[in-house]
């Protein structure tokens, strides 16, 4: 199985769940959205055969449409050519994540935080955890077909928690994970994954993955629910003003 593929499929079906325009290129997938930045959901190019990726065929589709996009690639073997033809382009590494999959595992949970999927009808509540409410228009778009799961956890009468899910061809993925911070390192998080992954062994999936900064917290937290690190996740761009936060799996 080509994690990197199937992954990049199921973010980029996300992407046009959202309300992106897909576009195949050589080698890659690009998702074009009508705003002029970059990001994890919008205006961005998943390389999925370097080989057969082309730099000038991706500028062009975004030059087209006058948007400023980022390039997104594996840090594997076969990519390093990629790496340096984009550099020599102008173009800056901006950040670094991590990919991992869900192998095998659950976390221990904290009993006193309660999870539950949630209607879009209360998605301004889940909004409201990590200010998300620019993206709100985006988000409802998601939840039109039934691919895309609100989850929401509360402790002690208060919402503290919020993930997302997105199920497509077998393959599921979690997103949008925060944690109010007066309420961290009391195992909300651990306790919101480990009742996703609960929810998703009915389902039957090939693949469970999720991204996170690089070295981060979060990295640390999915490796004891059975997360493992599949590849760093490397995006270039030649746009400074890369808009990614609030986007990630923390």
């Amino acid at each position: 199985m080509d994690i990197w593929v199937k992954a990049t499929l199921n973010w980029g079906a996300l992407c046009v769940s959202m309300g992106c325009e897909r576009v195949s290129l050589p080698g890659a997938l690009a998702n074009v959205y009508p705003i002029e930045k970059s990001g994890t959901f919008y205006n961005i190019v998943h390389v999925q055969d370097p080989n057969s990726f082309s730099i000038p065929s991706a500028e062009g589709t975004f030059a087209a449409r006058k948007l400023p996009f980022g390039i997104v690639l594996p840090r594997r073997s076969g990519y390093e050519q990629l790496e340096e033809l984009l550099r020599a382009r102008g173009y800056s590494l901006v950040k670094v994540w991590n990919l991992m999959w869900h192998e095998k595992g659950l976390g221990e949970i904290n009993p006193k935080v309660a999870v539950e999927e949630i209607p879009g009808s209360r998605l301004s509540e889940w909004l409201a955890i990590s200010n998300l409410s620019a993206r709100r228009e985006m988000i409802e778009a998601s939840l039109t077909d039934g691919s895309t799961r609100l989850l929401l956890a509360t402790l002690e009468g208060k919402a503290v928690g919020e993930g997302l899910i997105y199920l497509n061809d077998r393959v599921a993925s979690i997103h949008l994970m925060e944690t109010v911070p007066d309420f961290r390192r009391r195992h909300v998080a651990t306790t919101l994954v480990t009742k996703m992954l609960e929810r998703l062994m009915n389902e039957q999936l090939d693949l469970i993955w999720l991204r996170t900064r690089k070295g981060g917290v979060g990295e640390k937290v999915y490796s004891r629910i059975g997360f493992r690190s599949f590849t760093e996740i490397l995006t270039y761009t030649r746009t400074p003003a890369f808009e990614d936060e609030g986007w990630i799996s923390r």
